[in-house]
């Protein structure tokens, strides 16, 4: 960003001696959540409808009832990132026949992400899900997805410090509206499908 001047003859300069803004400025929001107080921050919004009745904010969590039988249907939970490079992690507690959920979602027919179910780890890629770590926890996990110039890596972790990083991964360059169409952008979406209940924590947003 630099200044202007209006010449004589009515054209713009930028004037001598400008200082430019050279470097990105650094955002005061920062969409890391640790669900405090309850209501749902701004930035979330569900996927074209929205059920209050649906989700709990208390204790530093949040709670989100499952819904439907696959992400599409579950009306996936959305915030905008605000870097092209960046990771995101959640923690998860999983109760009764659901299956949670951490993905980056442009549209109905178009997402990928990582995804658990009470012990197993899956990989959902462009609606394709499939476990892809069997019986590695217990109704407890944290998710993670990295995406460095638009190819994503898929982590797990027990504990949240030590992380296995899953055999798929996904490239995102093309889930613009210059391919896809429809106007819509790639967002991080939480999920909650089928019979049961999903709880998420510490949602964890970092630029890379």
């Amino acid at each position: 960003i630099a200044p202007i001047e209006w010449t004589s003859d009515g054209w713009w300069k930028v004037p001598e001696n400008a200082k430019f803004v050279s470097q990105e400025a650094e955002c005061a929001f920062n969409l890391s959540d640790n669900f405090e107080g309850n209501t749902l921050r701004p930035h979330w919004r569900f996927w074209k409808e929205f059920e209050e009745s649906r989700y709990t904010v208390a204790h530093n969590s949040l709670t989100l009832k499952g819904k439907g039988t696959d992400v599409v249907s579950s009306c996936p939970l959305l915030c905008m990132p605000q870097n092209h490079s960046y990771s995101v992690q959640v923690e998860m507690e999983i109760s009764g026949d659901a299956i949670g959920g951490l993905l980056l979602y442009y549209s109905p027919k178009i997402y990928s992400g990582i995804m658990a179910d009470s012990t197993n780890v899956l990989a959902n890629l462009r609606g394709w899900q499939f476990p892809t770590e069997k019986n590695v926890h217990h109704n407890h996990v944290f998710l993670k997805l990295i995406n460095n110039k638009h190819l994503v890596d898929m982590y797990y972790s027990l504990d949240g410090n030590n992380w296995t990083k899953l055999a798929n991964s996904f490239d995102v360059e093309a889930y613009h509206h210059n391919v896809l169409g429809e106007f819509l952008a790639l967002r991080i979406g939480l999920v909650s499908i089928g019979k049961g209940t999903v709880t998420f924590k510490n949602f964890v947003y970092k630029s890379l």
